[in-house]
This record gives C-alpha cells, structure tokens and sequence, in this order.
C-alpha cells in the first residue's frame, strides 16, 4: 500500500488529466476517504501553477457548508509508482464528493422539478455569497464544478479560474476572459473590463434555466444568437414565449431569470437581491426527500455510464483493429486505457475531471423550401439518406401552423430524442428557420446525427451571406400598444 506524508493510503484512480491524476485515499488518522489531487511538479507550467495557487488561495479563505473544503496541500512530494522509481508531485487533500457531479444527473435524467431546482439554487447561491464576501469570484461556474457530497448537497467546486479582490471595500475591475462560453457573462466574452459578481450572478442564472429546462437559455452571449438577442433587446415575451413551446416555466421563476439575464451588469440583479425574490421563498425538498429523489436518479444515471462506457470500448475495439496512419487529423495520438464499467461505481466518487463537449442541447438551420410540408418531407428523407435507424412522427397529418416532428434514433451509444421544429421567416418567401433539439440522449450521438443531416441538406441550405431575415415572432399580448422591434434571425453558432 502506497502511503502519502505518512497520513494517506493511496487507492483507486478517480480522474486523469494532462497534469497529474485524482486518486481515491484514506486519511489514515481519521479513516475518513478523501479526494487525493495529485500534481506532477514537472508538468506545471507558469499558467498551471497561477491556477492551482489561485485555486488554493481561494478554497482557504472561503469556509462554507455549499463549498467544497480544502483539507491540506504539500509541495515536493515524493509519489512511488507501481513500476518502482518515484516523482515529485503537489499533493492537495479534498473532501470527496461522492454523489457526483450535477453534470451527470442533467444530462442523464433531464430537467429538475422547480422544487429540487430551487433547493440547489439556494445552495448555489448561499455557496456563492460566500466566496464574495470573502473577495473570491468563481468565473466558472457550471454544472460540471457543482458537485454533490454524500447526501447529496451541493458543492462549489474548481476554483482554478477564480479572482481575489485585496481591497474589499472597491470593486476590482477584472480583464480576463474565462470560463466556458455557453455559462460566460456578456461583458466577459465582449473582452471588456467587469466584475466578479455580476459575471458570476449571469453564470448561475444560465444554471438555474437548465436545471428547470433540462437545455441552455442560448448558446453564446453575443448578439450572433438569436436567444441572447432578444435579451439583449428587452423583448424578454419573445425569449420566453419560444423557450415555453419545450419547458414549462413558473412566471415567477421567468421574472428571477429575467432580472438575472439583464444584460447591463450595473442593473442585473444582485445575489442578496435574489435571495429576497419570492420565488426563492416557494417550498423546497426536505433532506429526506431530496435524498430518495436523487438516489433513483443516480441509478439511472449509473446505468447510462456503464453503457456508454460499453459503446465507448467498443469503439475503441474497432478502431484498434484499423492501420494506423501517423498523417490521419483525426488519429488520437495520446491514448489511455479506459476505465472498465466495474470502476463506474468508484469513479461517481468524484473529483472534477474535465467533461467539456462543446455541443448544445439545441442548434438551427435555414433552409430553402415551397412549403412547411416539403420541408419537414425532405427532412424526413434526409435521415433515410443518411442511414439513421429511427422512429418518425409528425404533425402533417394535422392541419396546425405549428408543424414539428419527433424522432427517436438508435445510435451506438443508446437512443436519441430529437425534436425538429419548422419556423417561417418574414419577408424571406420559402425560408424557414429548422430548430433541432436533443431531447434525450448522448450529446456526442446528436451531434453526428445533426451533421449526417445537415450534410443532406446542402442544397437547400440558405446561403450564410444572404442578407438576415426577420423571424415571425408570437404575437405580443393582448392590451400591449409598446412597438415591438422584431429580432434578427441567423443560423445560430455552434460553439
């Protein structure tokens, strides 16, 4: 047994990255498991070592019940490896958070109930105010770096990218453009300078939105999409009329995330400000409660790791049969073994590992056709052309204006729920905006699908260089004499 600064027994492999890897350990003082964050010193770059101080600095000074707590860091250790010979390594001790990542119950058993999704924005948002009072912003905030303990309470978690302020009493004005784009605050992608707080209040809010929606307010906080436009406009009954044909949104958790989507920093809504909104004061789920919610959630969500896992093998399998050809752009020259589906049950003990896929929930498309029936009829052929196993139905066989099809598709890692919706564009006769989104399922598999499909349809693709249409909008309420300025539609980026 590999002990560490005579205190921890080394066990299992959690996570692995370029710089070092995340072990399972026993603090042989307490015989409490531990997270074991182990650093290779000859790895760290300038940039790696800013992060980890920062990351260090910032987990010390902010002791919280919402936060993940640091329990010792030691430079210069010597780390033996199972082959014999050891490495110096940065040893930083974490309390394990066995219940996993947020991440995984979203993007395995969809969207929470307003409930549960407000027993964790609580969470978030005490955790949060925490880290400001003590002059700590995150920058980073997202469902991968909320994690969940034991019982199944909510950890902040990564600090890498975080600020500390030195001077409480003046708001620093930080420069750095950080995080994860889909989650980053309009005034961080704009590249001008911002605060901390406000950038993490916007990031917190595209959470909350996917924790009741199961799928991302926009893809990208620039006047490019289409979502954040209308945010951006104040036509806030256009954003919410569109996200409300596939979720269903309280009005008063549409007014808490309009306050928090207001893209002026200087007005948007502050964190003891939400506290006091009433939708924070609704019910929320008892320990108990929360608790056997969550622990049927995980069994499924165990279930789809082990079968992605066993697709993932698979894949692996075939492709290691193929020749190998050093000049192929798509040959992975970095390779490790993947963990078998028996560790799953260790690896939900988790330390953050890095799961950034880049691909939304959603994306669109505009296309050329006579008619919303021909379209949704190509659309329909597009997925015989391209060789998809799959479940169609559609809305043609009723007369509606709102047509739309559904499509289940089988795929090497599980089915996939796709719902598409037809769009007419004002003053642009035969264009329509296509809205595909994934309803269930791999993000990896509905990406592929999405690109089997929009390869089929190159013909009738609208040119990107053909001057912007504008998209026939619900209309406004009735009584509203306010002129409605009507948004800008375009293909919306895939980031």
């Amino acid at each position: 047994m590999r002990v560490l600064n005579d205190q921890y027994a080394v066990m299992q492999t959690l996570g692995s990255g370029l710089q070092g890897k995340v072990k399972l350990g026993v603090d042989l003082k307490t015989n409490e498991h531990v997270a074991l964050k182990l650093i290779k010193s000859s790895k760290l770059t300038q940039k790696a070592i800013l992060n980890l101080y920062r990351e260090i600095q910032a987990m010390k000074l902010v002791q919280h019940p919402n936060v993940m707590r640091l329990l010792a860091v030691a430079k210069d250790v010597e780390y033996p490896k199972k082959k014999g010979g050891s490495e110096k390594v940065v040893l930083v001790v974490l309390e394990l958070a066995t219940g996993g990542e947020l991440f995984d119950f979203m993007m395995f058993t969809g969207h929470f109930s307003e409930e549960i999704a407000r027993t964790y924005f609580r969470q978030l948002v005490s955790g949060l105010h925490a880290c400001h009072v003590q002059g700590v912003y995150h920058r980073d905030i997202k469902p991968e770096n909320l994690l969940l303990d034991k019982d199944f309470q909510l950890r902040i978690a990564d600090f890498g990218l975080s600020a500390i302020s030195e001077d409480l009493s003046v708001a620093d004005d930080l420069t750095t453009q950080c995080g994860t784009r889909a989650y980053m605050s309009p005034e961080i992608i704009a590249g001008t300078p911002y605060e901390g707080s406000p950038a993490d209040v916007w990031s917190a809010g595209v959470v909350l939105f996917i924790l009741l929606a199961g799928f991302p307010p926009f893809q990208i906080a620039t006047r490019q999409d289409w979502w954040f436009r209308a945010c951006a406009m104040q036509q806030y009954q256009a954003f919410w009329a569109a996200h409300s044909r596939t979720a269903v949104f309280s009005p008063m958790a549409m007014d808490l995330l309009t306050r928090i989507f207001d893209v002026n920093p200087a007005t948007r809504i502050t964190l003891q400000e939400i506290w006091q909104h009433p939708w924070m004061h609704e019910p929320v789920l008892s320990d108990a409660a929360m608790t056997k919610e969550l622990m049927a959630r995980k069994e499924k969500v165990t279930q789809e790791k082990v079968r992605a896992q066993k697709a993932k093998e698979a894949k692996a399998a075939a492709s290691a049969q193929t020749t190998f050809n050093p000049f192929d752009r798509n040959t992975h020259r970095s390779i490790s073994m993947p963990p078998s589906a028996s560790s799953l049950h260790s690896a939900d003990m988790f330390l953050p590992t890095i799961q950034s896929c880049g691909i939304p929930a959603y994306t669109t498309l505009r296309c050329f056709a006579s008619s919303a029936a021909d379209l949704l009829q190509r659309l329909h052929a597009s997925f015989d052309t391209a060789g998809l196993k799959y479940v169609w139905t559609d809305s043609l066989a009723t007369p509606s204006e709102n047509v739309k099809a559904k499509a289940q598709i089988s795929t090497s890692s599980g089915r996939v729920d796709v719902m598409l919706r037809l769009h007419p564009v004002e003053y642009a006769d035969g264009l329509f905006l296509v809205e595909v989104r994934r309803r269930g399922g791999d993000l990896f598999a509905f990406r592929h699908v999405f690109d089997l499909v929009s390869a089929d349809l190159q013909d009738i693709l609208a040119d990107d260089a053909a001057p912007p249409a504008k998209v026939a909008l619900p209309p406004a309420a009735a009584g509203d004499d306010d002129e409605v300025e009507e948004l800008i539609s375009d293909e919306a980026l895939m980031i």
